[in-house]
């Protein structure tokens, strides 16, 4: 089972880094409006996807690993199964939840008011792929350490 969760906490990865690598570059290509107008599009179809399900899910599944690993306590795994749920909680989750959502739901509400939309979207891109960046991070480390608990 852990190996799913190492699998799902990958596919967060790979998601995050796809944002931080290309898309938000990409978008940092175009015409400011434009950019604003396709991030608020993409942050539409997301929560659409097979996404929404990962986040959750694999959030739940860290915290259940936590009280199940110190239930069950193994010398040497149940502190890297630990430290994998602390840091995936933390920076990914919390750091969506509180962070990167909350920006999003501006840049949405901004969306009605172009010249409002643009002048949010220089202070958005920059702040919103910081905190991508973070959350990128935390998965890879959630991913080192999990499969470490297994070796």
């Amino acid at each position: 089972m852990l190996v799913l969760l190492i699998i799902l906490t990958g596919l967060m990865a790979g998601i995050y880094l796809a944002f931080s690598a290309v898309i938000m570059k990409s978008l940092n290509e175009l015409p400011t409006l434009h950019a604003a107008q396709a991030m608020n599009k993409i942050n539409d179809v997301i929560v659409n996807t097979i996404f929404l399900p990962i986040f959750f899910g694999s959030t739940l599944w860290y915290a259940g690993l936590i009280v199940w690993s110190l239930a069950d306590w193994r010398e040497g795994a149940s502190g890297l199964i630990i430290l994998a749920a602390l840091i995936y909680i933390v920076g990914m989750f919390f750091v969506t939840a509180f962070g990167n959502v909350p920006m999003n739901n501006r840049l949405k509400a901004s969306e009605s008011n172009e010249a409002l939309l643009k002048d949010y979207w220089k202070k958005y891109q920059h702040s919103w792929t910081r905190l991508n960046h973070i959350r990128t991070l935390s998965c890879i480390a959630s991913c080192a350490f999990l499969t470490a608990s297994l070796i």
